[in-house]
């Protein structure tokens, strides 16, 4: 009966251990990538830019992402979105605060985000993160 107990709790911290390494480590942040674009908000307070990410080699694909620049907070750079490439892709600002993102091809990914409050991530992992959805609200392929 005690190797039972030693073996389920070995199991329980294991698998613990496993989603603490999942899931507390990961980052909504995307830096190398080919600039495409950058559109200013009204005010001037922000500057999206819109990325490219190769990956693969030749069999491989692209990501793209989208990062604001905040330059009220000293040029402070934020994800806020990340998907896998389709054939249309183009961003532009409602207002000071809600960029507009058009994404379509492969199924449509558009998404209308406040900056500060929002965030999406095409592949889910940034929705599962608790240190991220206590900030922010993040939407995926499978929440639009």
């Amino acid at each position: 009966m005690k190797k039972w107990f030693i073996l389920l709790g070995s199991l329980l911290l294991g698998l613990s251990a496993c989603f603490i390494y999942m899931n507390l480590p990961y980052e909504f942040k995307y830096e190398e990538g080919e600039l495409r674009e950058e559109v200013t908000s009204p005010s001037g307070r922000y500057t999206a830019q819109y990325y490219d990410q190769m990956y693969g080699g030749a069999a491989g694909g692209v990501n793209l992402f989208v990062n604001i620049v905040s330059h009220l907070e000293d040029d402070a750079v934020r994800t806020v979105y990340f998907s896998d490439a389709n054939s249309y892709f183009h961003i532009h600002w409602l207002n000071d605060d809600q960029l507009a993102i058009r994404h379509l091809g492969g199924g449509d990914q558009s998404i209308v985000l406040t900056i500060g409050q929002e965030i999406y991530d095409g592949t889910g992992k940034a929705c599962r993160n608790y240190a991220i959805t206590k900030h922010y609200t993040c939407y995926s392929k499978k929440s639009l």
